[in-house]
């Protein structure tokens, strides 16, 4: 007997004033409410009380000049207080400035976390290459799996179903997505080294290393990505990185998080 699956009911209110805010904060500089109305599919007297509901809480504010829309101080306190609550960037840094002092690369703690129902990673911490030449990382950019060093030791612990829906389910783009058999290839390897070398896959000239962060549970939670230009990236450098890379993996999966 097949079990039923359960819809769950949402508020489409809540959908709608959180279309407006993720509007308002890809916008930057505001808009005015006949054209967040347009983008969000709303109709102005409901975008208009919207509105109205989230700059009276703070998540909103609206410049007396240009009479814009744009993002107010609450979210920016949120914002701040969801980054400090991330415990996991505490125990991050110091390994993080290590790796940054012996090698002088990029350096970045991805997390992966769902959004609109499905996981992807997300850059946390970044601390970066002080030489002229050197990869930048995008805090609070939400990046595929498939393609990224970072995010194939993600999907390589998963089986089954699991790992056949994150992948159907993955954003990375087509021209980028490995095929299949080497997929398959990559998640062996990087199941029995516990790190990943991605060589220009996800950005030309950059070859990312990643190592594994878990949870006492053995799920992997996180990840360590160094970066580095392909003119730095002799064999024997990225053996150095790995293996400082991997001391720290084990380190770091060994804290109670």
């Amino acid at each position: 007997m097949s079990k039923e699956i359960k819809t769950i009911k949402t508020i489409q209110s809540v959908h709608r004033a959180l279309d407006i805010l993720e509007y308002l904060v890809t916008k930057g500089d505001g808009e005015k409410l006949a054209a967040i109305a347009e983008n969000c599919g709303l109709n102005k007297t409901t975008a208009f009380h919207l509105i109205k509901t989230l700059e009276l809480r703070g998540y909103l504010e609206q410049s007396p000049d240009s009479l814009y829309y744009k993002t107010g101080g609450k979210m920016f306190e949120l914002s701040l207080k969801a980054y400090q609550n991330i415990n996991l960037n505490v125990y991050c840094q110091p390994y993080m400035e290590k790796l940054v002092e012996e090698f002088n690369e990029t350096v970045g703690l991805y997390h992966f976390a769902k959004i609109n129902g499905h996981t992807q990673s997300l850059c946390t911490l970044c601390m970066e290459s002080t030489l002229p030449v050197k990869v930048s990382f995008t805090l609070g950019k939400w990046t595929p799996l498939s393609c990224t060093a970072y995010g194939k030791l993600y999907l390589s612990r998963l089986n089954g179903q699991a790992l056949e829906d994150a992948l159907a389910q993955d954003e990375c783009p087509e021209p980028l997505r490995p095929a299949r058999d080497i997929l398959n290839l990559q998640f062996s390897e990087a199941r029995k080294n516990s790190y990943v070398i991605e060589r220009e896959e996800y950005e030309e000239g950059v070859v990312n290393i990643a190592v594994p962060i878990y949870k006492y549970t053995g799920r992997v939670i996180a990840a360590l990505c160094t970066a580095v230009p392909v003119q730095r990236a002799e064999n024997s450098r990225l053996e150095n990185i790995v293996r400082v890379m991997r001391k720290m993996s084990a380190e770091l999966s060994a804290i109670p998080l």
